[in-house]
C-alpha cells in the first residue's frame, strides 16, 4: 500500500512539473495577485482574451508600463451594473510573472418619472413609464475571493489551450 501512494505520489509531481501553474500569494488579499509561470508576452495576450471573452471593455492597454484596464455592464431588470477593472502585470523570470487585479463596481438604478395631469384647476401627479434616467445607488471595491479566482480560472484556462496550441 505505501509503495503504491509514493508511486502515485511520484507520478502526480512528474505530471504536475509539466503542466502550468499558478500560486497565489500569502496575505489579507492575496487572491488578488499571483505570480503565473507564462512569460509577460504570453500573459499579456492571455489577459486581453480573458477580458473580452468577460465581455469587458477594454479601456487602456500601456504593454510598457504593465497595465490594462477594462470596464463592463451587467443588465438587470431596473439596475445596471458597472464593473471596472485595473490589471497591473509584470515580468518576474523570462519564463514567470506577475499579475495582479482590483475591481470595483458601480450600481445604478433605472427611475420613473412624474408628469403632472390638471383639469378644471387641479393637477396631480402621474406616474411616467420607465425612462431611460439612472441614479447611483451604490458603489464599492469588489472584495469577493471567489470573484478574483473565476476570473484568474478563465485566465489559466486560456494560457493553456494557447500554450497548447503552439506545441
Amino acid at each position: 500500500m505505501k509503495i503504491i501512494f509514493l508511486l502515485a505520489a511520484f507520478w502526480v509531481n512528474v505530471l504536475m512539473a509539466d503542466t502550468p501553474s499558478t500560486a497565489v500569494n500569502e496575505g489579507n488579499e492575496g487572491y488578488k495577485q499571483r505570480e503565473i509561470m507564462y512569460s509577460v508576452d504570453e500573459l499579456f495576450e492571455g489577459l486581453k482574451k480573458t477580458l473580452m471573452q468577460s465581455k469587458m471593455n477594454i479601456v487602456t492597454v500601456t504593454k510598457e508600463n504593465g497595465v490594462i484596464t477594462a470596464r463592463g455592464d451587467q443588465y438587470n431588470k431596473d439596475t445596471i451594473t458597472e464593473i471596472t477593472v485595473s490589471i497591473s502585470f509584470k515580468p518576474v523570470t523570462p519564463t514567470t510573472s506577475s499579475v495582479g487585479m482590483i475591481a470595483s463596481y458601480n450600481v445604478m438604478e433605472k427611475k420613473a418619472n412624474t408628469g403632472q395631469v390638471g383639469f378644471a384647476g387641479i393637477s396631480l401627479p402621474i406616474p411616467v413609464p420607465l425612462t431611460g434616467r439612472y441614479a447611483m445607488i451604490g458603489s464599492g471595491h469588489i472584495n469577493d475571493s471567489a470573484w478574483y479566482q473565476g476570473f484568474y480560472n478563465s485566465l489559466d484556462k486560456i494560457l493553456f489551450e494557447e500554450k497548447m496550441k503552439s506545441l
